[in-house]
């Protein structure tokens, strides 16, 4: 993999943004410690922007220091996956409920597109369609997010959103897996333009379930029952 720094962004943001695809991509393991000085040296940057971007993904969850200072990436354990899901399905269950009293005309169609281009990608079935599918998939869900007008649940969901995507990269993987997700989202937008809140409540809790249950089985070997 190629990075180089560019200099109208700030060193920070940069490292951030490399430091956090690193480990959604598995390039950082989880539990693998990693160095300061050997970040900066790989970058070509002071150890001051790394520090800080160390510091935010540790406040994000990606990255956990202990008392002796030690830095290691977040390692998923089958507790954090279901409490971070139960609070997700609350959460999103009730986003899409406010959404859907309220979405504009406008926010409809966004939702719309994403949906018609997660379709384009998913029969594109490339290295790039998959990255390009953990976005719009992660688009999806913020559009609907934004549109409940709940600045308290925003920022609930916001404190969730690394790991959110961290997770969300997991459960993309296989094709048969985006193809349900896609398949989901639609169930859930059709409920939306139906105004149909209850329902759309219902099937996005159905499908954040089935995400919990399909990242148990492929993270922890858990079946579903």
């Amino acid at each position: 993999m190629t990075f180089s720094i560019q200099r109208p962004v700030s060193y920070h943001d940069q490292v951030h943004r490399y430091l956090k695809d690193m480990i959604i991509k598995g390039r950082y393991q989880p539990g693998e410690r990693i160095y300061e000085s050997k970040i900066a040296k790989e970058l070509q940057v002071s150890r001051s922007p790394v520090r800080e971007a160390i510091r935010t993904l540790e406040q994000e969850g990606l990255l956990l220091i202990d008392e002796k200072s030690k830095i290691t990436v977040y390692e998923p354990t089958l507790k954090d996956l279901e409490d971070i899901y139960q609070c997700r399905q609350a959460l999103e269950s009730l986003a899409v409920s406010l959404a859907t009293q309220s979405a504009k005309k406008e926010t409809l169609e966004l939702i719309e597109r994403t949906l018609r281009e997660a379709n384009r990608e998913f029969e594109q079935n490339s290295c790039q369609s998959a990255q390009a599918l953990l976005h719009l998939n992660t688009r999806f869900h913020d559009l609907i997010i934004e549109a409940s007008q709940n600045r308290r649940l925003q920022k609930q969901l916001h404190d969730l959103r690394s790991l959110t995507f961290f997770y969300r990269s997991k459960n993309i993987e296989k094709r048969e897996r985006c193809f349900e997700i896609i398949s989901q989202h639609q169930g859930i937008y059709r409920s939306m333009r139906q105004r149909d809140e209850a329902k759309a409540a219902e099937l996005m809790r159905r499908h954040i379930e089935a995400d919990l249950c399909y990242l148990k089985t492929v993270l922890f070997g858990e079946k579903s029952e």
